[in-house]
């Protein structure tokens, strides 16, 4: 982690436009073909969920943008971030946030999050690990196919973390669409950082 030098932050006019508004955060979903890399994902007997949660945090820890966070009256850039993410709860209806650390390896992050999973048992949150700001909140909603949505937040405009979620994919012959939805700062990326997050993702999802 180190500290961003505001007076040579090529993004300091957009950061002193942005920092203080109410909602200074803004929202894209797009659909992503997802066919070749859930055909992998299975034959490896992998989670889909812990899988293309790995293939985001891959991405975008190489963008730059997406590990600012906004820190008392600091702006901070991390080395790597990592998923807080939601998981269900497997004897009942609800779901708990589990934190867990990024692994380069796609088979070592499957193992790690599964089981900082299961060691949370019925728990819905650690609190004291969620304090960190070197997080990006992840969640999923497999029910459905969607074309918009929201997320729960209180107004901080300091809040820097980004949102990612996706829902359940849609088969049509060789292409399999789910929708992903990603939530950012405005002070940290714009559209153009979202855009090239967008693009690695899809074409990660082609080299399956």
């Amino acid at each position: 982690m180190k500290s961003i030098d505001l007076t040579k932050w090529k993004r300091k006019d957009v950061y002193d436009f942005y920092k203080n508004m109410d909602m200074p955060r803004f929202q894209i979903t797009v659909d992503v073909d997802v066919y070749w890399f859930y055909k992998y994902v299975r034959y490896n007997e992998l989670s889909f969920y812990y899988s293309f949660m790995w293939l985001v945090l891959s991405e975008l820890n190489q963008i730059e943008n997406f590990k600012y966070r906004l820190i008392d009256l600091e702006v901070v850039l991390f080395d790597v971030v990592h998923p807080s993410f939601t998981d269900r709860i497997e004897d009942g209806d609800t779901f708990k946030i589990v934190n867990v650390n990024y692994l380069p390896d796609l088979f070592e992050f499957n193992k790690l999050a599964k089981q900082k999973s299961q060691e949370q048992g019925n728990q819905f949150i650690n609190l004291d690990e969620e304090k960190r700001q070197d997080l990006v909140y992840i969640t999923s909603f497999p029910w459905a196919k969607y074309t918009q949505a929201t997320n729960v937040f209180n107004i901080d405009s300091k809040d820097a973390i980004p949102r990612i979620g996706w829902g359940k994919y849609e088969k049509s012959e060789a292409k399999w669409m789910m929708p992903l939805t990603i939530e950012v700062h405005h002070a940290c990326a714009d559209g153009y950082h979202v855009g090239l997050l967008i693009n690695g993702i899809e074409e990660r999802l082609k080299r399956y």
